[in-house]
């Protein structure tokens, strides 16, 4: 008995020392510092005690992380990489305005990315289309989906009223005229459920483009059929009421079937279809009213395009925060560089971002993508 109560006093002595030690903070001292720290540390700290948990993985916290982070965004470049019979992808952060081009981080994800970043996290699937997972690059977790049918098309959105991340994907599939069109939609809700739900989806379209989301509406670009006849819409699909609809495009307006020319950007804060050149010549059509559907023609003529990029073909990708426009590679490219175009100033400039190695070659980048604290279950191999 005596052994015990000794034991129970050097406990207790212990916790008095580590009391005077580490003295509670106040909760918004705790939040400053957190705020402070990179995503993978902020992880880390969820074990610290279910008060650290609680802040780390509540709204507020994540919110205001995000607010200060949307103040560096970054690039988000896919590296696809071959060793032997093995593809693994990864993904390097870049300052979106570089001095040095040198990258920040590194991570290797299980898989290909099928959507822009959306507050931070990316939604992959694996070369077969078979898994879906939502990713955190910036904290090395991950979450896998339920299973999905083969041969979909995918996409990822935000709802901020009701603060829900969701996907949502179709099969696709030939109607009784052959046309190959989207069938079986379903979404998932991140967080509130185990299973797809099914969603109801009156218009018969090809989804042509990767998707983006904008105000809790995700945009994509698609082939119409109506009455038998083809034409190409801009689809939105509002995340708060799982709700389709279209938005016409400008008279001749085309959206490309290739996938690498995929058009559909974001142009300063709106939804952009860019007509991709190899002259340095960009037309961008801007969504500038999606209620009354109307847009607006932009013409954009880049300086010394050929000067800047000879022979290679470069695409358009969007704005940026600082309001430049962003090229990229059309094909992989172990040169991992992009154009910077500045229409205010009628300036353009070529950077190479470095520290990649060699065995592994540019698949694409992301743009405004920002550092997210939100903490998944599963953690990914570096």
């Amino acid at each position: 008995m005596k052994r015990v109560r000794r034991n129970e006093s050097m406990g207790n002595s212990s916790k008095e020392r580590h009391d005077k030690i580490y003295p509670s903070l106040p909760v918004d001292l705790i939040i400053e510092i957190l705020t402070k720290l990179p995503p993978g540390a902020v992880s880390k700290l969820i074990c610290v005690s279910k008060l650290w948990s609680s802040i780390i993985q509540g709204k507020h916290f994540n919110d205001l992380y995000l607010t200060r982070s949307s103040t560096r965004p970054l690039l988000l470049g896919l590296l696809h990489l071959q060793l032997h019979s093995t593809r693994l992808y990864q993904y390097s952060s870049f300052q979106e305005n570089p001095s040095s081009g040198h990258s920040i981080i590194r991570k290797t994800v299980p898989g290909f990315p099928i959507a822009a970043p959306v507050r931070g996290l990316i939604c992959c699937t694996d070369d077969n289309a078979e898994v879906l997972i939502v990713a955190n690059p910036s904290t090395s977790q991950f979450l896998t989906l339920p299973g999905v049918n083969h041969w979909t098309s995918s996409f990822f959105g935000y709802d901020p009223v009701n603060d829900l991340y969701k996907v949502f994907h179709m099969s696709l599939g030939f109607d009784i005229h052959g046309c190959l069109i989207s069938q079986g939609h379903q979404v998932f809700t991140l967080g509130a459920q185990k299973t797809w739900r099914m969603l109801e989806c009156k218009y018969p379209h090809y989804p042509l483009t990767q998707g983006i989301c904008k105000n809790g509406v995700v945009y994509y670009g698609a082939e119409f059929f109506s009455s038998y006849k083809e034409c190409f819409v801009l689809v939105c699909f509002e995340l708060r009421l799982e709700e389709f609809s279209l938005i016409t495009l400008p008279e001749g307006v085309r959206i490309e079937q290739d996938h690498r020319s995929d058009n559909l950007v974001s142009y300063n804060g709106k939804i952009a279809l860019v007509s991709q050149s190899r002259n340095g010549k960009f037309d961008l059509w801007v969504l500038m009213d999606v209620i009354k559907q109307e847009w607006t023609k932009i013409s954009v003529l880049v300086p010394c395009w050929k000067d800047l990029v000879g022979s290679e073909i470069f695409r358009c990708r969007g704005t940026i925060s600082t309001g430049e426009l962003i090229f990229e590679p059309f094909y992989y490219s172990r040169k991992f560089s992009v154009v910077y175009y500045n229409p205010k100033e009628d300036k353009a400039r070529r950077v190479e971002f470095k520290g990649n190695g060699d065995c592994c070659a540019l698949k694409g980048i992301f743009l405004d993508h920002v550092d997210s604290p939100m903490f998944l279950p599963r953690k990914f191999i570096n």
